[in-house]
């Protein structure tokens, strides 16, 4: 039996959600690989988070977000900074594909609530060393691969939800960066940009230029496709979401079906078909029922 521990790594988030007149609805903890992370514990397995956060309240109730399903947050450090916050505005009509509005700026004062912190821990802890280790990111930066690299039994899933974590980067830099990557999830609106800066065309180009074990690509409501490798060749299945039409708020929905995928990837043996069938069932509940209620965390 596997020794499995899964690992966020980067700087804490609080949400904070507004409806249309700027009014504060709800706060929780935020950030895609900590609602991926989040999910992930919630399932009963053994997560812990590295990072940092401000010594303020957002960084207490960030933390006490993840502690309230068990997730260790022994190491991760404060910093004399505030904490960062995502701002997101839930318009008041019927929802739509990308209606909701998700900021870095906050929607009452105008300030930039955004500040990504290049102090982050780039060590495993001890306890830690012997496990088989699952690192959950969403970022791009040097201190995030400074810290992949810095440990040995591990499998890195990679978020590639959004375009600002990697758009200030060359072509050189995300080439080097995603040859460490074992298991990606892509979504449609990112794809055609981190296509143009390494060089390919298309999905599959992009898959075998890395050979991952496993790559996730997202078209919203309308398909998710999956490509890996059986007796050497690479396998495309596409798979069609049940869609939901009460949907409430449809923040985090990518980081709960990507958190069953990568539970899915940790604990089954094999990548292929049946493990599709299984890891996408699993993943297409998840989202349906995070998106039935406000906020990113079911």
């Amino acid at each position: 039996m596997k020794n499995i521990v899964f690992v966020g790594h980067g700087d804490l988030m609080l949400d904070k959600i507004y409806d249309h007149n700027f009014k504060l609805l709800k706060q929780d903890g935020g950030g895609c690989n900590w609602n991926t992370l989040y999910n992930i514990a919630a399932n009963g397995e053994t997560c812990y988070a590295i990072g940092t956060c401000g010594k303020d309240e957002e960084g207490r109730l960030t933390l006490e977000s993840l502690q309230r399903v068990n997730i260790n947050t022994n190491f991760v450090e404060f910093e004399d900074k505030r904490t960062n916050v995502m701002n997101i505005i839930i318009p008041d009509e019927k929802l739509q594909d990308n209606s909701i509005v998700h900021t870095w700026t906050c929607p009452v004062t105008g300030v930039r609530t955004v500040n990504f912190s290049d102090n982050l821990p780039t060590t495993i802890p001890e306890e830690l060393e012997d496990k088989d280790l699952y690192i959950v990111l969403d970022r791009f930066r040097q201190v995030n691969l400074d810290f992949i690299n810095n440990i040995q039994n591990k499998k890195v899933c990679l978020d590639i939800g959004h375009i600002n974590y990697f758009k200030e980067f060359s072509g050189e830099y995300l080439n080097n960066y995603l040859k460490h990557v074992d298991f990606a999830l892509l979504n449609k609106e990112c794809a055609p940009d981190i296509f143009a800066k390494v060089g390919v065309d298309n999905l599959e180009d992009f898959y075998n230029l890395y050979n991952f074990d496993l790559l996730a690509f997202t078209a919203g409501k309308k398909s998710a496709k999956f490509l890996f490798k059986e007796n050497g060749h690479t396998v495309f299945i596409e798979k069609t979401p049940e869609i939901i039409d009460d949907v409430t708020d449809n923040t985090g929905a990518g980081d709960a079906f990507f958190a069953e995928l990568i539970r899915a990837y940790a604990h089954k043996k094999v990548v292929n078909a049946e493990f599709v069938d299984f890891a996408f069932k699993a993943a297409n509940e998840a989202t349906k029922k995070t998106v039935q209620h406000l906020g990113s965390r079911k």
